[in-house]
């Protein structure tokens, strides 16, 4: 049966803006950062140190996922960079960082400002940082229903 258009993402994507940080790993570490203790064994007060060397880039997250989200800023993204990604959920004390992957990219012109968009694929997340992004994301399914309902 035919029906157009296929959705690619495994989950639903939850409207949800905040804040990002992030960085772009150089090919070096796009082979090592997989290895690195961060996304097996590691908490979260110890992932921060990868990052301590490199800069950073501001973002908006516009929507999320268990798979993925969707970022808004001003640096261009490229499909296939490896991003590592730091967000801090509303009224959440501690952020959510995963390593992801540019999937899609496109520019958006707002107010004069070439802004670009990406879409990133999780490729890794430690535990504190999954259990975090499930509760955001549970909060934020029950948010919208109670939206619709009323």
């Amino acid at each position: 049966m035919d029906h157009g258009w296929m959705e690619k993402r495994q989950q639903d994507r939850i409207s949800a803006t905040a804040n990002v940080t992030y960085r772009i790993l150089d090919l070096r570490e796009k082979e090592d950062v997989l290895n690195f203790p961060c996304y097996s064994a590691t908490t979260i007060i110890q992932l921060p140190q990868l990052a301590k060397k490199f800069h950073s880039y501001h973002a908006v997250m516009k929507d999320i996922s268990e798979g993925g989200l969707s970022i808004t800023g001003e640096q261009k993204f490229a499909v296939g960079d490896w991003l590592e990604i730091s967000i801090l959920p509303p009224k959440y004390d501690t952020p959510v960082t995963m390593l992801a992957e540019v999937k899609w990219v496109r520019s958006l012109s707002q107010s004069s400002k070439e802004l670009n968009v990406a879409g990133v694929s999780t490729l890794a997340l430690d535990r504190m940082s999954m259990d975090h992004l499930s509760r955001f994301l549970l909060m934020e399914r029950k948010r919208l229903q109670e939206e619709k309902s009323s």
